[in-house]
C-alpha cells in the first residue's frame, strides 16, 4: 500500500467495505458529483521523496516545504499524515489548474534512507551523519543493485551540507550533577557506575535511556561519547534500560525530565525541559554547546546534516531546487525555526574573542607541545579589532582540497562580504593544524591551506588582507581524542571591525 492511499484508508469510511464493493461504491460516487457523469480527474503532482534523518524530517523539512510553496505563490499547504508519526506528506498547490507538489517525508533514522535512494523508492537521503563505508557494506549484504562507492557519494555533485545536528547527554532538571567527565558518562552507560552518588550527586540508582539505533544521533553518541563506531555493539553494551529504546526524541527527552534519576542522550534541538550536561574532555576542558561554537563546529559532539543524491542518476529539477532551497538563506531560517543550527554566517561577541587569545598558547595535548611565541604574536595581531565569522573552512583529508560545506561557503562567504555592514571590510585567513607530529610540518600545512582559501575567494573577487598559518596553536578541540583532533585543522575568518 503506498503513502497516499493509506492516508485515502485511515479518513475513508468505505476502506472498511469489501474492495470490490468499496470500488463501485466509489464509482457511483464519482459519476453522481462530477459534472455530466465524468468521473473528477486527479490534478497531475510533482512528486518528491525524503527518506532517512528523524531530525531532519520530523519538523525541518515540513518547514522548508512552507517556505517553497511561499516562494512559489502556491498558498494550499496540507499536511496528510500516515499511520506512524514519522511519514507525512506536503501538498503545495495553488488554484485548480495550478502547479501542484507532493512532498513526500519518511523519516525513521539516518540508517534507514540509504537503501531507499539506491533502490530509486527515494530522491534525497536526508542523514545526521556522513555517509560511511557501513552504509554501503550494508546496502550489498542485502542485495542492493548498482550500489554507489563511498567516493562518488561523498563528491559534491551528490553530497550537500544542510545544517548541523547536535547531540546533548540529558538528564533532569531535579538532577544536582550538571558535570560529568566522558569516562564517567561512559561508565554511568555502561553500568560500571550504578549511583549518582558515584559521580558527586545523591544516592540514587541510575535509569538509563536510549534511542533506537537506526536515529543518527545514536551514531553520533556511540562514536563521539562512548568511543564505539559500530552503533549496534555499542547499544547492545548499555546497562539494562529503563525503558525500551525510544525512535522520538521528544519522549526521551520528556521521560528523562520527569525522572530525577534518568540519564539520556538526545539531539540538542530535542532537549524540551531536560537539562544537557556540561562535559568535560580527555584534556580536562569543559564543554559547553553554544549556538556560536556550534556553528563554527568546535563543539565536538555535532555532526553535520545532508541531504544526499544518488550518484549517476538523473536529478529532476524539482529535487534540485528543493536542495536550493534547503541551502538558500530562506531555507537555513526554516532550519533555525525548529532549533536547528543552520549554516548562516554569523560573527562572534568580545567574550569569545578574549577566550581565544587567552588560550591560544594551548594546544591542548597535556601541553607535550609548547606553541612558540613568534605563532603567539602573529595570532595576536592578525585578530587585534577583528571578530570571527562562523564561516569556517575545512578540507578533505590529507589535501589542500575544501570540502563540500566549505565549497559552498565561498559563495556565502562573498554574499555576505557585500552586504552593508561588511562592505569595504579586510577579511583575514588564519590556518590552524592538529598537534600530531612534526611542529614545522604543521604550521607549513596550515599556512598552505590559508594560502589555497584566499586564492579563491580573490577569485571571487574579495579584499584578503592577510593569511597566515600558525600550527597547532589555539586548538580548540582536544588532540589527545583522534575523534575530535581533526576538529583542529581548519581556517578561520576573521573581519576588521569598522570605525
Amino acid at each position: 500500500m503506498n503513502a497516499i492511499t493509506k492516508v485515502f484508508s485511515l479518513r475513508n469510511p468505505l476502506a472498511k467495505l469489501p474492495r470490490p464493493l468499496a470500488v463501485a461504491t466509489c464509482l457511483a460516487l464519482a459519476i453522481t458529483v462530477s459534472p455530466l457523469g465524468a468521473a473528477a480527474q486527479p490534478k497531475p503532482e510533482t512528486l518528491i521523496r525524503l527518506a532517512g534523518s528523524y531530525t531532519l524530517g520530523s519538523k525541518a523539512a515540513l518547514e522548508m516545504a512552507k517556505v517553497w510553496a511561499k516562494q512559489l505563490g502556491l498558498p494550499g499547504v496540507k499536511v496528510e499524515g500516515g499511520i506512524e508519526p514519522d511519514e507525512y506528506d506536503v501538498v503545495l498547490e495553488g488554484a485548480e489548474d495550478a502547479q501542484r507538489i507532493r512532498v513526500q517525508v519518511r523519516a525513521k533514522g539516518t540508517g534507514t534512507g540509504f537503501e531507499p535512494l539506491v533502490r530509486g523508492q527515494a530522491d534525497i537521503w536526508m542523514a545526521s551523519r556522513q555517509v560511511n563505508d557501513l552504509d554501503i557494506d550494508s546496502a550489498k549484504r542485502h542485495k542492493v543493485q548498482n550500489v554507489p562507492t563511498l567516493a562518488q557519494m561523498q563528491a559534491n555533485t551528490s553530497e550537500n551540507v544542510v545544517g548541523i545536528a547536535t547531540l546533548a547527554v540529558i538528564t533532569s532538571p531535579k538532577n544536582p550533577v550538571t558535570t560529568l567527565t566522558y569516562a564517567q558518562v561512559r561508565d554511568l552507560f555502561t553500568g560500571k557506575l550504578t549511583n549518582w552518588n558515584q559521580v558527586g550527586g545523591k544516592s540514587s540508582p541510575v535509569a538509563v535511556y536510549a534511542l533506537d539505533g537506526a536515529l543518527g544521533h545514536a551514531d553520533a553518541f556511540c562514536a563521539q561519547v562512548m568511543g564505539v563506531p559500530d552503533t549496534s555493539k555499542c547499544l547492545d553494551s548499555l546497562a539494562p534500560l529503563a525503558a525500551p529504546r525510544f525512535n522520538i526524541m521528544d519522549d526521551l527527552s520528556d521521560a528523562v525530565a520527569g525522572n530525577p534519576s534518568a540519564l539520556g542522550f538526545v539531539g540538542f534541538a530535542y532537549r524540551r525541559s531536560a537539562r544537557p550536561l556540561i562535559l568535560v574532555n580527555d584534556c580536562g576542558s569543559p564543554v559547553e554547546a553554544s549556538l556560536f561554537r556550534v556553528k563554527v563546529e568546535e563543539y565536538p559532539l555535532q555532526r553535520r546534516m545532508y541531504f544526499y543524491t544518488m550518484p549517476g542518476r538523473a536529478i529532476p529539477q524539482a529535487v534540485k531546487d528543493f536542495i536550493a532551497l534547503a541551502v538558500s538563506p530562506a531555507g537555513q531560517g526554516a532550519l533555525a525555526a525548529v532549533g536547528l543550527a543552520n549554516l548562516t554566517p554569523s560573527k562572534s561577541d568580545d567574550n569569545y574573542v578574549d577566550g581565544r587569545l587567552a588560550t591560544f598558547r594551548d594546544a591542548l595535548d597535556a601541553h607535550q607541545t609548547r606553541v612558540r611565541g613568534a605563532d603567539v604574536t602573529a595570532f595576536e595581531e592578525a585578530v587585534a579589532n577583528s571578530d570571527r565569522l562562523s564561516i569556517t573552512f575545512r578540507f578533505q583529508s590529507g589535501t589542500n582540497n575544501l570540502d563540500t560545506r566549505a565549497e559552498a561557503d565561498i559563495t556565502r562567504l562573498a554574499e555576505l562580504m557585500h552586504q552593508p555592514p561588511y562592505v569595504g571590510s579586510a577579511v583575514t585567513l588564519i590556518g590552524f593544524s592538529s598537534a600530531a607530529g612534526v611542529y614545522d610540518v604543521n604550521r607549513q600545512l596550515s599556512r598552505d591551506r590559508a594560502t589555497a582559501v584566499r586564492d579563491r575567494l580573490v577569485a571571487a573577487g574579495l579584499n584578503v588582507a592577510n593569511a597566515i598559518g600558525v600550527g597547532p596553536g589555539g586548538a580548540v578541540a582536544c588532540n589527545l581524542n583522534p575523534s575530535t583532533a581533526p576538529l583542529n585543522q581548519r581556517v578561520e575568518v576573521w573581519v576588521a571591525r569598522k570605525g
